[in-house]
């Protein structure tokens, strides 16, 4: 396999299957990302996005940030990493910020990595996010996965940007960094990669190369090679022990140097270390958890306030075709991407008599939210409770990059006039969706 074969099975691979890829740290605004990428250095996003919605409720600009000092800032990030340092490094970051910049932040790597705690990696996230630069930062999931893949041999981080920058196509970098992070944060994890369950094995290099060889018969061509060469190596020359021994004792000797190995000898310890080795080694496929409801089923009633505090029933609904789609979670890029495909479509359904609703465990206010944002036609349901999740049996055992975990599972009912569920759509197209129920 060439190198360019194995990057194109690559992000093949993530276009088809994880199409957006974002940061997982909690921000609203550049000023925001700034911080809470300078926090993430050597800790986790989760223990970032815990700490961050205390100080940018108290910090919410860097005009605020640069008037505070270390000692304040410390009181609010004690449990992060490093946390002295890092809070010299937010207040001198603002003023830098203020007094260099006039309060903007840069879009050049150069001058990013001129602020306090900004190094090259925090300065490639910051112009990748904000300005959609083509930028690859690396830092250790991205540098573990990239030379464990084959995709890089680099011995430190500008190596492997260096080398990645090279070889991705350019509309692709900056969500190839995130790809990344989540393969290795998921899956391709630092000591016990869950090879058994990852989807790049097909290109991997260690795969290839540690695992296979590790575990499966057919690698035994090197290892017959190094064990015929032990096995024949003469053994040293006794003259010490001959000295001393008796006449008979060295004669004995002498036969053990000149006796000849057996090929019979070699091909029987071959054959042990073969039947020794695993034959198979099961791979349980993991199967997310899919709704029991099908065509045919009499779609189960509710009654849901929406964003706007209004009571959706849908016995009020009869005579007209709804489209109910349960999705994660408001303001998710996937989640986000389904419900702009579902308002491009819009018109066109509602002259097909459908009404769109869509579902989840999100409060009204997240709802509106997200509604005003994106300028959604439609009603979103406010099902705090579960209670239609439940009964749409749509909460269940899912996966993400390698993470099994409970949660609502994207699906979609089609209901006719009637209130009979026409359609389960479980292979939702968030991009395409609206047009995937148009064509049906």
């Amino acid at each position: 396999m060439t190198l360019q074969e194995r990057y194109t099975g690559v992000i093949n691979y993530f276009k088809t299957n994880v199409p957006v890829a974002e940061t997982e740290l909690n921000y609203t605004n550049p000023y925001e990302l700034i911080v809470a990428v300078i926090l993430s250095a050597q800790c986790t996003d989760k223990r970032i996005n815990l700490v961050t919605p205390n100080l940018f409720k108290n910090f919410p600009t860097a005009e605020v940030l640069a008037a505070s000092n270390p000692e304040t800032i410390f009181t609010y990030i004690r449990s992060v990493s490093y946390p002295n340092n890092k809070a010299k490094h937010l207040v001198n970051m603002a003023n830098m910020l203020l007094h260099n910049f006039n309060g903007v932040i840069p879009s050049d790597i150069d001058d990013l990595m001129k602020l306090p705690g900004v190094g090259r990696k925090t300065a490639n996230v910051v112009a990748s996010v904000i300005y959609e630069k083509p930028t690859m930062a690396v830092d250790t999931h991205v540098f573990r996965v990239s030379n464990r893949i084959g995709l890089t041999k680099a011995k430190n981080p500008l190596q492997s940007e260096q080398q990645l920058v090279k070889h991705i196509p350019e509309e692709y970098i900056a969500t190839a960094h995130h790809w990344l992070i989540l393969h290795g944060r998921y899956i391709c994890v630092a000591r016990n990669p869950k090879c058994e369950i990852c989807p790049l094995t097909e290109w991997c290099h260690f795969f290839k190369t540690k695992v296979i060889n590790k575990n499966y018969p057919h690698s035994l061509s090197k290892k017959t090679n190094s064990m015929a060469k032990e096995i024949s190596v003469k053994a040293p020359a006794k003259k010490n022990i001959t000295k001393t021994a008796t006449a008979g004792e060295s004669k004995t000797v002498k036969k053990l140097k000149t006796a000849p190995i057996k090929q019979s000898n070699i091909k029987a310890g071959i054959a042990e270390k073969k039947a020794a080795l695993p034959k198979n080694i099961p791979v349980t496929k993991f199967v997310a958890h899919s709704t029991s409801l099908k065509a045919g089923d009499k779609a189960p009633t509710f009654k849901v306030k929406d964003q706007n505090g209004k009571a959706i029933v849908l016995a009020d609904l009869k005579g007209k075709k709804v489209v109910l789609y349960f999705y994660p979670k408001d303001n998710t890029p996937t989640c986000t991407l389904e419900a702009c495909s579902l308002r491009d479509e819009h018109t066109l359904l509602t002259k097909n008599n459908y009404v769109v609703l869509g579902v989840s465990a999100d409060d009204e206010t997240m709802h509106q939210k997200f509604a005003k944002k994106f300028d959604l036609p439609f009603s979103l349901l406010a099902d705090t409770d579960m209670a239609v999740i439940k009964a749409y049996d749509v909460w269940g055992t899912k996966q993400f990059m390698g993470k099994i975990y409970d949660g609502i599972i994207r699906t979609t009912f089609i209901i006719n006039e009637k209130g009979i569920i026409s359609n389960v759509i479980t292979d939702v197209k968030s991009k395409q969706h609206g047009k995937q129920i148009v064509d049906l």
